[in-house]
């Protein structure tokens, strides 16, 4: 996704403007088409996902996972389930994700005077959502857990559940079965953020290696097709799932994203070759 702002006029340096003034003789004009990248703009990158960078799954991955998993089922009203790729058997295969990050800004874009985007009233404004969620140990009382929703402002459509849930909500009690003092020493509050810029088959590249029989075909694809699930800390945007038409949700939270200038200049080449567009 691509922002940009309008510029009033253009600055030319002071040596450039001698150069200009010997050879032309009529007065410099001023472009005033032009434009510049936002702040926006320059946050976003190209990442990948490598089938060879990636740490093992823990506990504490799982109940982050759980609690992803139980606050978008109930969200999306569907009966979800948060694949692994250990668990589709993709973790013995070698393949490759591209994604692009998005920019952290989830209040919205700030609009300048010269730009000013018609507000449309069809429907409330979104908002982020705070999930709370009992986590039970295997025994003992549940400790509660937090996890906030946040919309992406710069995904083509924002998802109607930002609209008309409320601010807060506190969900059905989540089972797991860890102790106590295990779940005491976790953490208790998180920040995922939701865009649907990914395409409805986000995760063709994995579909020569996946087991297809472990796919639970009880979940609602259309409400997660071309989903992306990210996880907002530290003033940074990882992946944390991905919804695609034939997968479902796949959890990649446990690999790590790499640069994507990084990947070699035949591998680039390999995977322009197999590019296409879409309106």
């Amino acid at each position: 996704m691509l922002f940009i702002e309008a510029i009033n006029r253009t600055s030319i340096q002071s040596n450039a403007k001698k150069l200009i003034s010997r050879e032309k003789k009529h007065p410099t004009i001023s472009n005033k088409d032009s434009v510049d990248l936002s702040s926006a703009g320059h946050q976003v990158k190209e990442i990948h996902l490598d089938s060879q960078e990636k740490v093992p799954l823990t506990a504490s991955t799982s109940i982050f996972a759980n609690l992803v998993e139980h606050v978008l089922s109930h969200a999306m009203d569907a009966e979800l389930h948060l694949h692994s790729p250990e668990e589709l058997s993709l973790d013995t295969k070698e393949w490759k994700l591209f994604l692009q990050v998005p920019p952290i800004n989830t209040e919205g874009s700030q609009k300048t005077a010269g730009y000013i985007e018609p507000e449309i009233h069809s429907q409330p404004p979104a908002k982020q959502l705070i999930f709370h969620i009992p986590v039970k140990p295997s025994y003992g009382i549940p400790i509660e857990m937090t996890l906030l929703l946040s919309p992406h402002h710069g995904s083509p459509e924002t998802l109607n559940l930002f609209h008309t849930l409320p601010k807060e909500n506190w969900l059905p009690v989540l089972n797991t079965p860890y102790s106590p003092d295990f779940l005491t020493q976790q953490l208790t509050h998180y920040h995922i953020l939701l865009d649907q810029d990914g395409e409805s088959d986000q995760l063709s590249p994995l579909y020569p290696h996946i087991n297809q029989s472990k796919i639970i075909a009880n979940q609602d694809l259309a409400k997660i097709s071309g989903l992306r699930v990210w996880r907002a800390r530290n003033n940074a945007l990882t992946p944390i799932a991905l919804g695609d038409s034939e997968i479902g949700l796949l959890f990649v939270a446990h690999y790590k994203p790499l640069d994507s200038s990084t990947i070699s200049d035949e591998e680039r080449s390999l995977r322009a070759s197999n590019l296409y567009t879409k309106a």
